[in-house]
């Protein structure tokens, strides 16, 4: 009998301890569950962070995902679970930075009706973030600054002002977004936290040329950050502003002992290269040589050998003019990486040096029969001979001052346009030119000569209006064919036939301008389409292609003569019929 009484209890022992274990066993599945998620929204966290101002990486979309999966089982399975709160919010972070912001709202709505009032700061500070998103600027900005009126902690006040500060930044006030993440900067007290919201503020500084400012930021990253990548960034970046601000000895001896450091190897490739920019600054022109060309063997593929291939190339036009050289660096410089900034630049340049060539073989040419006829023959070009010379020289200018930087070479091709007098549209814009490079060049006095034989000689050119409306003591011309357009143009709406006055004495002294060809051209439209007077505006059509051949109204008016002279030979042979 004593035997049979001790039996239930030791039967209920052991079911209490199944219990227990199975409900330990539990509460491990779901607390598992939460750690896993929050292990991903960390991880998630640190790469949006790493990248912010760029594309959200991958890795971090793959992270967030596993954050909203991993919560909602707990949402779902687990109603009791004291996180919950903490796993909602979780999703509404993840949602809002994968954009899924209708998912974020409907989060927000589920947390507010099961918490209420315990969740008051986190549900207005998300809800401000999606009206953002969503477009409603000020809204969002006016209500993230009303919680600072609440008892808020020092992380709180800090995300608070992160924010505004993103908002700003998104708006383009750069000032005001500064302001923002230096308040939140020195209300963080978590270190790697702190090293982010620096390398954000050195970040913007040093893109907004605060070179100052960006030094001391990116000082604090490399006293704080946990980052690999961004401490060594700022260690780089240090260096490049050393160069910038004219320290060159301070940045020599940065660069030089990170070199010697393998700590720094990852970035031995940009040290490199900014030391070749050094020796570029010092004008110490054949070590900057040696060290892009060893840069460009060593760090094959990278986007360090691709610029240091892009600065060969323009070392070759600057100070060798070898543009066979510069052309095989420019071709290199896509090979090396496609990432590189510089294969725009160096596309731009391959296209200059063709443009080039090309042009010179076409000045070549010219000068060898310009060279085979004697002076009195010279005179005797074409007008389209005069038209295809004329641009062969101006574009052999234009390549030489503005793409490669060569005036005085440049200068020549222009006083070959004035010294062989080609009446053409170029003569006047050589002259123009010219004065403006000497103008560039410190010679008030050559350039000012220049336009006053512009202002005397072709008064009714646009180059000639574009003087005047710089320089008031060159504006003594009692006619404008601007503003008489601009007059003839008013007067059509009262009295057109009066009008018509106005536009002819327009294209009648200005023959240049491209305000006659307008004029002209209107005139043409107004005979063809509105009088019906075939042979006026066949006569306006052929004035235009006559005087601004190369003009877009001469373009249209080709194609109407074209239509205007079928329909009068069909016409004749009908009536001949």
């Amino acid at each position: 009998m004593q035997i049979n009484r001790t039996y239930p209890v030791k039967t209920f022992t052991i079911l209490c301890l199944c219990l227990f274990v199975a409900s330990c066993a539990n509460f491990k599945a779901y607390f598992n569950t939460y750690y896993n998620a929050k292990d991903y929204f960390d991880k998630a966290e640190k790469s949006r962070l790493e990248n912010r101002g760029e594309v959200l990486p991958k890795v971090a979309i793959e992270h967030y995902k596993k954050v909203i999966e991993k919560s909602k089982v707990i949402i779902d399975d687990y109603p009791e679970f004291k996180l919950r709160k903490d796993a909602l919010l979780l999703i509404v972070q993840s949602q809002f930075y994968l954009q899924e912001y209708k998912n974020a709202q409907g989060s927000l709505s589920l947390m507010k009706s099961e918490f209420g009032s315990t969740v008051t700061f986190e549900t207005a500070f998300w809800s401000s973030m999606i009206k953002w998103k969503e477009g409603k600027v000020q809204p969002a900005i006016n209500e993230l600054s009303g919680l600072f009126d609440n008892k808020l902690s020092s992380n709180n006040k800090a995300k608070i002002y992160l924010s505004i500060a993103e908002i700003y930044f998104d708006q383009k006030m750069i000032s005001l977004s500064m302001d923002n993440l230096v308040k939140a900067a020195e209300l963080i007290r978590d270190p790697n936290e702190k090293g982010q919201i620096y390398y954000r503020i050195a970040d913007i500084s040093f893109n907004e040329n605060d070179f100052t400012r960006a030094l001391e930021a990116y000082k604090l990253v490399i006293k704080n950050s946990q980052s690999k990548k961004q401490i060594q960034e700022g260690h780089l970046k240090s260096v490049q502003i050393y160069r910038l601000q004219g320290n060159l000895e301070l940045a020599t001896k940065s660069i030089k002992n990170m070199l010697l450091d393998e700590n720094y190897s990852s970035i031995h490739s940009d040290l490199e290269l900014e030391l070749a920019k050094l020796y570029l600054q010092q004008k110490m022109l054949v070590e900057a040589k040696n060290r892009l060309e060893s840069i460009a063997q060593d760090y094959k593929n990278t986007i360090a050998s691709a610029e240091a291939y892009y600065l060969l190339g323009q070392y070759a036009i600057n100070d060798d003019w070898d543009l066979d050289a510069a052309l095989k660096y420019f071709q290199m410089v896509p090979k090396e990486n496609n990432q590189s900034l510089f294969i725009e630049p160096a596309k731009v340049r391959l296209k200059e040096i063709n443009a080039y060539n090309s042009t010179q073989l076409k000045f070549t040419e010219w000068m060898e029969r310009l060279e085979a006829t004697d002076s009195t023959e010279v005179k005797q070009l074409t007008k389209e001979d005069e038209i295809a010379l004329s641009k062969v020289l101006y574009s052999m200018a234009e390549l030489e001052v503005f793409h490669f930087d060569r005036r005085d070479s440049g200068i020549k091709y222009l006083d070959k346009i004035i010294e062989l007098s080609l009446k053409t549209l170029l003569l006047p814009k050589a002259l123009y030119a010219k004065s403006f490079i000497l103008e560039e060049a410190g010679e008030d006095s050559l350039a000012f000569e220049l336009k006053k034989q512009i202002i005397n000689e072709y008064s009714k050119t646009d180059y000639a209006l574009a003087i005047m409306k710089v320089d008031n003591t060159f504006n003594t011309l009692d006619f404008n064919s601007d503003k008489n357009l601009v007059l003839a143009e008013k007067e059509w709406l009262d009295e057109p036939f009066l009008a018509l006055n106005k536009y002819k004495e327009i294209i009648e002294i200005d023959t240049l301008s491209e305000s006659s060809a307008k004029a002209a051209y209107f005139l043409a439209y107004q005979y063809d389409y509105k009088f019906v007077k075939v042979d006026s505006a066949l006569k306006y059509y052929e004035w235009i292609i006559k005087h601004h051949e190369n003009s877009e109204q001469s373009l249209f008016s080709h194609r109407r003569l074209l239509i205007l002279n079928k329909v009068i030979t069909d016409s004749t042979v009908i009536s001949v019929n």
